[in-house]
């Protein structure tokens, strides 16, 4: 079974003209492609490449007739190598709670979907952000993977990145005081499935002269794929590569259990993962956090126990999330009561545990409920 599905750079030429996407190329992928394909001698090219960073990561251009600190001759040249094009908005709801869920059309007419979620005062938002159309994985409780039963493909970088621009285009967040706080690269798919094209987005997320970001505002979810990248364990990879906080959905402690309701248990064990995300800690001394979905069978003592030894081994903290009910299953949501009793046993052993509220449920935007039949497109 193939497990990279990482598309190379030299397969990131935008669909329109041959030209390259601009936001397919992290800082030094420019900086490259305007010395081999622009002809920009070398020691002008990091400069132009920091020009065109803060050019659409700050100001916000829509045109590289915009490119106003490259002269005529050479915005004409950038112009026939390079285009700004993005994914397209096609529906945006808006959830009682605040929550907004768009749907995005891409190139190839597929359509994936991303969340932003507002905090208690409405003014500041975490992004949700998807990585690939539908999901290789078939996590039971999780209605992405229910509905689409493959991975049609991966998000380019571009793709990744855009979905945050657009949402900041459309609560206008071009300041120096984000309104996009944070982001949770959690949506459909699964990063760890598409490790090049994240790290391209995220290095644009973080750099200074892109939308500088910093590294605990950004969280990358894993199920726990130990598949090896550039001869490493990739968990060990995304510390020296990624270094931003990591999210095991874990879901359940005891094995047997784990491998009903999420198969890649089966190939991947909890044992086997977590010398790998004790490396994760080591390297970058953020707490892994360990994500939850909150269901009747999961919420025991015995799960709770051995969930404690986990942690035990593993610097991490703990995300209790509600479960939101599919209608094609039979899982049932845990009781209020159920949860404090569980929580308890995890504060008792001195962990943190916190109980994240299911937000934007009314639109199918809650965790787990980006199924949207849309989301497929053509396919």
């Amino acid at each position: 079974m193939e497990w990279g599905f990482n598309t190379p750079l030299k397969s990131l030429i935008s669909f329109s003209m041959n030209k390259q996407n601009f936001y397919d190329l992290n800082f030094d992928q420019l900086k490259n492609f305007l010395i081999e394909k622009a002809e920009i001698d070398d020691k002008k090219a990091k400069m132009r490449a920091q020009q065109m960073f803060n050019a659409v990561y700050k100001k916000n251009i829509k045109s590289l007739d915009e490119l106003t600190t490259f002269g005529l001759e050479l915005r004409e040249k950038i112009k026939n190598l390079i285009s700004l094009e993005k994914p397209t908005i096609i529906d945006i709801q808006k959830s009682k709670d605040g929550t907004i869920k768009f749907l995005l059309e891409l190139k190839d007419k597929r359509n994936v979907e991303t969340v932003l979620i507002p905090d208690k005062s409405q003014s500041r938002y975490t992004i949700c952000l998807s990585v690939s159309v539908g999901c290789y994985l078939s996590c039971e409780f999780c209605a992405t993977a229910q509905i689409s039963k493959k991975l049609v493909r991966n998000l380019t970088p571009g793709e990744i990145i855009s979905q945050i621009i657009l949402c900041k285009d459309y609560i206008n967040d071009w300041s120096t005081q984000k309104k996009i706080t944070n982001q949770v690269l959690m949506g459909e798919g699964s990063p760890f499935l598409n490790l090049d094209n994240v790290k391209v987005a995220i290095d644009n997320s973080k750099n200074k002269d892109g939308l500088e970001y910093g590294r605990t505002r950004i969280t990358v979810s894993t199920v726990g794929v130990g598949i090896k990248k550039d001869n490493m364990d990739a968990i060990e990879w995304a510390a020296k590569e990624l270094d931003v906080y990591l999210a095991w959905s874990l879901h359940s402690s005891i094995p047997k259990h784990r491998s009903e309701i999420m198969s890649i248990n089966e190939k991947y064990s909890i044992n086997s993962l977590i010398p790998q995300l004790k490396k994760y800690y080591d390297k970058t001394k953020l707490p892994i956090f360990i994500e939850w979905i909150c269901l009747e069978e999961n919420m025991t003592e015995d799960h709770a126990k051995e969930l404690v030894k986990i942690m035990k081994k593993v610097p991490s903290k703990l995300n209790l999330i509600e479960f939101n009910p599919l209608a094609n299953k039979s899982f049932k949501p845990a009781s209020q009561d159920s949860i404090d009793k569980f929580s308890k046993i995890i504060q008792d052993n001195g962990f943190l545990s916190l109980f994240r509220r299911s937000r934007g449920r009314d639109i199918n935007a809650s965790c787990g409920s980006l199924a949207n039949k849309k989301a497929l497109g053509n396919g």
